[in-house]
């Protein structure tokens, strides 16, 4: 009994073991899982105060200037753009300070411009100054009374001297070069008469211009010529000093060769001879003249009016043999109650040299007779 009593209790007390281990092991599971939990519910706080510490994943940007066509208040003000180039530079606007010197290389200036951009630029010397700068007028100087009287009495002793044709007498009082004085004699060789006029005085600086303008010559035949603008105008050049004329010169350009070579002093020459005839009402009145030139007849007319009218008409004179060259005055022209028809010739040359054969203020006439009745 006593033998077999032993294992049972032995077992029972195994088991007994068994027990209390387990709930040993449950106590401190337990406690572990209870530690577990508070230690997780203490340090839950903390790591979501620290996630909402870390920045979000896309921060903020000053994106007011990128997105906004107006900057914010509180935005900091641009710096000025650097000043312009001096005009001529090549370059116009604002450049940066990068690409400035590449564009615009200034080897007499770079070196300073490299060290000190900004203190180099006032001291850099402008290569092509504003057009109000550049060149500044010249000042004019005060003539006198006493100046404007002598240049004026010079003037027109110069015109005298044209009119009579004393080219002695222009040599005294303006320097002539070898061209323009044989020019001179030749205009003053050509023509029975020469009528002159004087250009008003201009004041250009420290000298005095004028000009002497032919305005009318009479050759041989009698023929008014109005000479070309190319030698018609003949350009002064006056210095004066302490109230008298110091020299004269004309200018270097008068009587310079064309394009079409010499220049051309001689105008066409009319031969023509009142017609005969007298004008009928409604009948065509033909008009001939002779015209010749030293180099070539550019043009001729004829000009023509019924006396007491105000405007002539013109026709282009057509020429045939031996420079003969004719037109007519048209008979619806002539009507019977005119007296008498009014017209002159003219003809001009490649040069542009004018010759008339009567004159618009003082016309060649026509008389005109009624058609005789049957």
């Amino acid at each position: 009994m006593s033998v077999s009593g032993a294992p049972v209790r032995l077992n029972r007390m195994a088991i007994k073991t068994s027990s209390v281990r387990s709930r040993v092991i449950g106590i401190v599971s337990g406690m572990v899982i209870s530690a577990a939990v508070l230690t997780l519910l203490v340090l839950w706080p903390l790591s979501n105060e620290t996630v909402t510490v870390v920045p979000p994943p896309n921060p903020p940007v000053p994106a007011p200037p990128a997105i906004t066509t107006e900057p914010p208040q509180s935005a900091i003000p641009l710096p000025p753009p650097p000043e312009p180039e001096s005009a001529g530079g090549g370059i116009e606007g604002p450049r940066s300070k990068e690409a400035g010197p590449t564009k615009v290389p200034k080897p007499e200036s770079r070196p300073a411009a490299e060290k000190d951009r900004g203190a180099s630029k006032p001291t850099e010397p402008e290569k092509n100054p504003a057009p109000d700068t550049v060149v500044p007028a010249a000042p004019s100087r005060s003539f006198s009374p006493s100046d404007l009287q002598e240049v004026h009495t010079l003037l027109n002793r110069l015109k005298t001297a044209y009119a009579e044709k004393d080219i002695l007498s222009i040599k005294k009082e303006v320097a002539l070069s070898t061209e323009q004085e044989s020019f001179l004699k030749k205009i003053f060789n050509s023509y029975k008469t020469v009528q002159s006029d004087v250009e008003a005085v201009k004041i250009v600086q420290d000298q005095l211009t004028s000009a002497i303008l032919i305005t009318a010559l009479e050759n041989e035949r009698g023929n008014v010529v109005i000479p070309a603008s190319s030698w018609g105008r003949q350009s002064l050049r006056i210095a004066v000093s302490e109230s008298q004329v110091s020299k004269v010169t004309l200018d270097a350009d008068d009587f310079q060769s064309s394009q079409r070579g010499p220049l051309d002093l001689i105008a066409p020459v009319i031969v023509h001879s009142l017609p005969a005839y007298t004008a009928r009402p409604g009948e065509p009145s033909e008009v001939t003249a002779t015209i010749t030139d030293n180099v070539k007849v550019d043009v001729a007319m004829l000009h023509f009016r019924a006396q007491g009218e105000k405007n002539y008409e013109s026709i282009r004179m057509t020429e045939g043999s031996n420079h003969a060259f004719t037109a007519p005055i048209p008979g619806s022209m002539i009507k019977a109650e005119s007296t008498s028809m009014e017209y002159y010739i003219e003809a001009r040359d490649s040069e542009g040299n004018l010759a008339l054969e009567g004159r618009p203020n003082a016309p060649l006439v026509i008389a005109v007779v009624p058609t005789p009745t049957e």
